[in-house]
């Protein structure tokens, strides 16, 4: 009787990916029943085996979830038993939500904060993050997230993120449309070409949206500029990306007023402008001898309205600072004046 020799096994690409970044960050993953998810505090990692695992579980998310606690721990966590982190009380609750703010915050970019997602009894509070989870807020949780995604894109952190979010997401890419509706891959995203993610909106073009901008070579996005690197042209039939916004009109600056509150410090008044003449109890004068119209409580002294019911509206429109006049409707200025505000998307 014939008997073949096995030499080869099956294992989850997804998983050895993670696998190897964790190998990258010189830690070894030891699979056991005795653990659910533990750090020796000497470079191994344990995981629970399979059979421990929920239906929404898997060895790559839950590598990813303990990078996470290295980050919004420190460093120097990677020599302390669980990070430095207590499991058997609540003490360290907060560094554990920071830990799922970074998770999500990392994960977005790729489309796979749905796969990505952290499980068990963490979720609810998984599911109540925000769009952008390391946005300021009142959580305590969001300072640590913060200076953990900033390690997260140092040296050895960046590089190893990089390279195994980008691998998943090429699997995503590969499997997404094969999958049924109740299997994770199903919640992962495409990704725009240019960067960030498709719309989920069907119909969105970006020869539709605000940031598409006509150049010598034809339509790009100045969403996805770059200094250091020449900027991608794009097909105004294309499909869009998240960022994706309507263009923008004069009649949008009633409700809008970005450029005339916290968009800018101040708006600068020349000598020989008619303003500064016709109104000189508005102008005052910086120490460099300069003339600028001042902003208390971030709103420009000749703005009134509050851009609700009532609308922003300047008080001397007609005869408003030169600076104001040659100020362009969706340009360069007026798009990072919204960003600045929270009008548009960074």
């Amino acid at each position: 009787m014939f008997t073949r020799q096995v030499v080869h096994r099956y294992e989850d690409p997804v998983d050895l990916v993670w696998i190897g970044a964790a190998a990258d960050l010189e830690l070894k993953v030891h699979r056991s029943a005795d653990a659910f998810a533990a750090y020796d505090g000497k470079g191994t990692l344990t995981i629970a085996v399979a059979e421990e695992f929920d239906a929404d579980d898997c060895l790559a998310q839950m590598i990813f979830h303990e990078i996470c606690h290295w980050l919004v721990a420190g460093r120097e966590a990677r020599y302390l038993e669980d990070w430095g982190l207590s499991n058997i009380d609540d003490s360290d609750l907060v560094y554990e939500y920071a830990a799922h703010r970074l998770q999500a915050a990392l994960s977005h970019p790729y489309g796979l904060r749905g796969l990505m997602a952290v499980t068990t009894d963490w979720r609810p509070y998984w599911d109540a993050l925000p769009e952008d989870p390391l946005r300021d807020g009142d959580d305590p949780a969001i300072a640590i997230a913060q200076s953990g995604a900033h390690l997260a894109r140092l040296k050895p952190f960046g590089p190893v993120l990089k390279k195994a979010l980008e691998a998943t997401a090429t699997i995503a890419d590969a499997v997404r449309g094969s999958a049924q509706p109740t299997v994770l891959w199903e919640l992962t995203r495409p990704r725009h070409r240019l960067g960030g993610l498709v719309a989920q909106e069907e119909g969105l073009r970006c020869g539709d949206c605000a940031w598409a901008a006509q150049g010598g070579s034809g339509l790009f996005c100045r969403q996805h500029q770059s200094s250091e690197e020449p900027t991608p042209t794009v097909g105004s039939g294309e499909q869009a990306c998240e960022r994706w916004e309507r263009k923008l009109s004069i009649d949008d600056c009633g409700w809008c007023g970005a450029c005339c509150r916290q968009g800018f410090d101040l708006v600068t008044v020349s000598a020989d402008d008619p303003f500064s003449k016709l109104h000189p109890q508005l102008v005052q004068l910086r120490d460099d001898g300069e003339m600028f119209l001042p902003r208390p409580d971030g709103a420009c002294v000749a703005l009134q309205g509050n851009g609700a019911a009532d609308l922003f509206r300047c008080r001397h429109y007609d005869t408003r600072p030169k600076n104001c006049a040659d100020f362009e409707v969706a340009g360069d200025a007026c798009l990072s004046a919204r960003q600045r505000v929270g009008l548009s998307r960074r």
